[in-house]
């Protein structure tokens, strides 16, 4: 397990954020979906039916364990924080000037399209070329795809530490800039604490949100 040094004033000594290994990625899934159940973005996407909620929950675990699977085999930043041996954040960071994110590699696509459905692929994929062609405008940027802190532990400062590893991590890419799309408001106040600033309104599938970008910080 690789770590990610950080400055850790104002944090609890008792948490330490690094890279997740292989065997992290089962306890980080199961984190990202804890998080990203309610996602109205994912809901859409996905095709949520209040009737058949299984088929839709089956679907989220699908889609987040190949997202993992991608960024694990394409040697992407998959970064968690831990307590102990417990994973309680993560973040799937894409690296700068990487097309991962806007053109999926065949396999992907297919096991996506196998697992949600052509439809679902289709928005998934054009969702995110969407991004990033909003991103042109910040060349060399890293682009946040997940983010997440177990709901049960949230507001103790878990996701602010989640933030300064990304900023290490950004500086370690010699990125320019840190990006995130967010859906729901009351996400944005933490970030925008942490030096971001809302660039564009993206609407997906009737669902609308903000595109989020943080110049590098030089020094700190």
């Amino acid at each position: 397990m690789s770590d990610v040094t950080i400055d850790q004033s104002e944090i609890s000594e008792q948490l330490k954020a690094s890279y997740l290994t292989a065997e992290d990625c089962k306890i980080a899934a199961s984190v990202l979906y804890q998080a990203y159940h309610d996602d109205e973005l994912f809901k859409q996407i996905l095709a949520y039916d209040s009737s058949k909620p299984a088929v839709y929950e089956k679907k989220l675990r699908l889609l987040i364990r190949e997202e993992l699977a991608s960024f694990w085999q394409n040697h992407q930043h998959l970064i968690g924080v831990f307590a102990d041996d417990n994973l309680l954040a993560v973040s799937c960071v894409q690296k700068a000037n990487d097309a991962l994110a806007a053109d999926r590699v065949w396999h992907w696509r297919l096991k996506l399209m196998l697992n949600t459905g052509m439809l679902s692929t289709n928005q998934l994929i054009e969702k995110e070329k969407a991004i990033h062609q909003a991103l042109v405008a910040f060349p060399n940027c890293c682009f946040i795809s997940l983010f997440a802190v177990d709901p049960h532990l949230q507001h103790q400062g878990i996701g602010r530490y989640l933030l300064r590893a990304i900023d290490d991590v950004v500086k370690s890419d010699d990125a320019n800039y840190s990006a995130v799309f967010i859906t729901r408001d009351r996400y944005s106040a933490l970030f925008i604490s942490e030096g971001y600033h809302a660039e564009q309104e993206l609407t997906f599938t009737k669902v609308s949100g903000k595109l989020f970008v943080k110049e590098k910080v030089v020094n700190g």
